[in-house]
């Protein structure tokens, strides 16, 4: 029986039909730390080793049992008998999986406190909206409840996209034509765009597809926020210009507004750090673009802003292309042809 435990990949406690040590394998006593003479208890004994308040039942180590052993997570389940054994004990060590939980559960805990403040404001908006309306809109009404729940909403979308990433592998990447993807999001976009006043175009010069390999749902959503952020930002009767270019390699996706420009930004340079942005908790602006611009790296892209020169920012997300050469007619976007067109002007 030695030989067979000892040939075994994990941690192997052998029992006889009473629950006694028939043998234990090295792997089995080095996890444990503990000595297993034959014949000892098993439950008893792991009991009194790891301090337990319960004596282990049969049924308790057929469903599995953790154990803490120094730094190491045990997990201790019985398995089917080997000859002339009643039970097996697998002992298998489980460490980078608890820590692994213990992070997303401190990561939880961390969005549950983040998100209280702005979610307790919401809650007493909305009680003060039916007991003093006048004072409702004094505190800001619909328009400051729209704030938060894009903030709670931005903050949910950073924790999925953080838990999403640690496990992301190439193999999860499919290709999709992000013409299509681009021409899909700004019909759902055109509702707030209507609802703040600003035009929202979309130029697109032909009916071409764009492959690009990625996690299409995570793209969409990081060129969504930065459209949304280009819209809520615009004054009201301005427009939002969204289009698309190729370079090299590259597809371009350009946002282009009248909102003044991004604070801070100086004239003919260009801004790769929105670190400082999202520091504004109040609208989730911040927030939006540093999700955008953690999306964009992971599939091997950049996002940068620079002031396009007509009071407004121009957004640019860069994205590998897989077919740059199949539409050499998207190499100049609608901006680039606004802006020659101003240029023969002056001239």
């Amino acid at each position: 029986m030695r030989a067979m435990l000892d040939a075994l990949p994990c941690g192997v406690v052998a029992l006889d039909a009473a629950g006694a040590v028939l043998d234990a394998n090295a792997r089995a006593l080095a996890m444990l730390e503990m000595a297993l003479p034959p014949g000892v208890d098993f439950a008893v004994a792991l009991a009194e080793h790891f301090g337990f308040d319960d004596v282990p039942l049969p049924r308790d180590l057929e469903a599995g049992r953790e154990v803490r052993a120094g730094e190491a997570t045990l997990w201790l389940q019985a398995g089917a008998p080997l000859p002339g054994a009643g039970a097996v004990i697998a002992v298998t060590d489980v460490t980078p999986f608890a820590r692994s939980l213990d992070e997303r559960a401190t990561s939880l805990r961390f969005l549950l406190h983040d998100l209280r403040s702005p979610l307790n404001s919401i809650s007493a908006l909305t009680q003060l909206d039916a007991s003093d309306p006048e004072a409702f809109e004094r505190c800001g009404g619909m328009q400051r409840i729209t704030q938060l729940a894009r903030y709670v909403l931005s903050l949910g979308e950073q924790f999925i996209f953080s838990s999403v990433t640690e496990h992301l592998q190439a193999r999860d990447f499919r290709r999709f034509d992000l013409r299509a993807t681009l021409r899909q999001m700004i019909s759902q976009l055109e509702v707030t765009a209507v609802y703040c006043g600003v035009a929202l175009h979309l130029w697109l010069p032909d009916n071409a597809p764009v492959w690009v390999n990625g996690m299409r749902n995570f793209v969409a959503r990081a060129i969504q926020n930065v459209i949304d952020n280009a819209v809520r930002a615009s004054p009201r009767g301005e427009a939002v210009t969204v289009s698309l270019r190729h370079d090299g390699g590259f597809v371009e996706v350009l946002v282009d507004d009248h909102a003044g420009g991004l604070p801070g930004l100086p004239e003919d340079e260009r801004l790769t750090d929105f670190e400082k942005f999202g520091k504004k908790s109040a609208t989730g602006f911040g927030l939006g673009l540093k999700l955008a611009v953690q999306i964009v790296a992971v599939h091997g892209g950049t996002l940068y802003a620079e002031l396009n020169g007509r009071g407004g920012t121009l957004f640019v997300l860069r994205l590998p292309c897989l077919n740059p050469a199949a539409a050499p007619s998207l190499s100049t976007s609608l901006v680039d042809a606004d802006r020659a067109l101003r240029a023969n002007r002056a001239v």
